[in-house]
């Protein structure tokens, strides 16, 4: 069963999307929204530096100036306005992360304004039914707006011409009323979300929220309660018989599920380690002393942590570089048969991740998209 869980308690939201009730993914954002994760948002801003290698620094109107990588013979000069939208969250003493590749996202597709590059549609990585694949890129392709690209989403799957194209006409009116706004606007200032006044943002909605949710479980006051409600079912009608107001304490489970060490069912263990750098996660067969011979009892735990890791990246967001030390195996199917299994559970995940392979005795190399803070870190700020 697919669930969305929904505590809305004290000074923050906490989501998760859950799976027969065990979350598998986090997402915590204040009550009033203007705080929370931006990536998405497009803003006016106005260059401050440009350094060499085509770095430059803009101020949107952030405690920090965000920083943004220009593309080759920009013709960009300190001072000048600039359209962006945010592409990371700002993290450490790093500010935003912006790019000058502006796209708007629905539920169906996400639409980028593509210039002289050239048109482009492209398909989730998810969907993988070939003839449900060509049909969804013909049906963008004849609507595609010039000097756009696409990008279709795996919530078109199985969707009518006539719901996948009212969504692209939507977003491209929303693009042109966004830069039409841009023209007539000092920066630095926001452009999109254009107001802030919902408890759950349009990012989140737009990225969690599925027709294929089994129920959404809503832990709030009453007002607050109704005030959700109707966020959800105006985003999607469908959800309305879905939805059950519960007790939830999405917060003490956020807070479990960041400890240092996590038991496996046969008794082995994996232990996880977070810093700036990297994030460190180590297999250990524990007390798991096997039924057959040792080789066997290593496989088993292996194959356990895999199918635990790739829930651990999800549950605590973990991005950028994450090194898995399994314990050493010497047979090379047994390798064959670890990487194989690893990489089936990562692609339950909805963010891109990519294995590197094994880089020496027992270590594999992962790589994972960064698009919002780590839970422990959103921890951190609640605590």
């Amino acid at each position: 069963m697919k669930q969305l869980l929904i505590d809305c308690v004290g000074e923050r939201i906490f989501t998760a999307l859950a799976h027969s009730g065990k979350p598998v993914e986090f997402f915590i954002e204040p009550r009033e929204l203007r705080g929370g994760s931006q990536v998405g948002f497009i803003f006016v801003g106005r260059i401050k530096t440009i350094l060499p290698g085509q770095f430059a620094f803009v101020d949107i109107g952030a405690k920090k100036n965000a920083f943004i990588n220009l593309p080759t013979g920009h013709g960009l000069k300190a001072g000048q306005s600039i359209l962006v939208q945010v592409q990371k969250d700002a993290a450490g003493t790093k500010g935003m992360y912006l790019t000058l590749d502006i796209s708007v996202k629905g539920r169906f597709a996400v639409l980028e304004y593509n210039g002289v590059k050239g048109p482009t549609v492209g398909i989730s990585r998810k969907i993988t039914d070939e003839k449900e694949s060509r049909r969804l890129r013909k049906i963008v392709w004849k609507v595609l707006p010039p000097e756009f690209s696409a990008i279709v989403r795996t919530n078109a799957v199985g969707l009518s011409a006539e719901e996948i194209t009212a969504e692209i006409a939507q977003l491209h009116e929303k693009f042109s009323e966004i830069t039409a706004h841009a023209e007539f606007i000092r920066p630095p200032a926001q452009l999109f979300p254009a107001q802030q006044n919902t408890l759950l943002s349009t990012n989140l909605l737009s990225d969690i929220i599925s027709s294929d949710l089994d129920e959404i479980i809503i832990h709030a006051p009453e007002d607050d309660f109704a005030e959700l409600k109707k966020e959800l079912c105006d985003f999607l009608p469908a959800l309305v018989p879905k939805i059950l107001q519960q007790p939830l304490n999405l917060k003490k489970q956020a807070k479990a599920a960041i400890q240092k060490e996590v038991r496996l069912p046969c008794g082995g263990y994996i232990t996880v380690e977070q810093t700036e750098a990297c994030a460190v996660i180590d297999v250990n067969t524990g007390s798991n002393a096997g039924n057959i011979d040792y080789a066997t009892t290593v496989l088993e735990t292996n194959l356990e942590a895999a199918e635990i890791i790739a829930h651990q990246l999800r549950l605590r967001n973990l991005s950028g570089i994450i090194i898995v030390d399994f314990i050493d195996m010497p047979k090379e199917h047994d390798k064959a048969a670890l990487l194989t299994k690893l990489e089936a559970e990562i692609k339950k995940d909805r963010i891109k991740t990519e294995t590197a392979g094994f880089i020496g005795l027992g270590m594999i190399l992962l790589t994972r998209k960064k698009t919002r803070k780590p839970l422990a870190e959103e921890l951190r700020v609640e605590s």
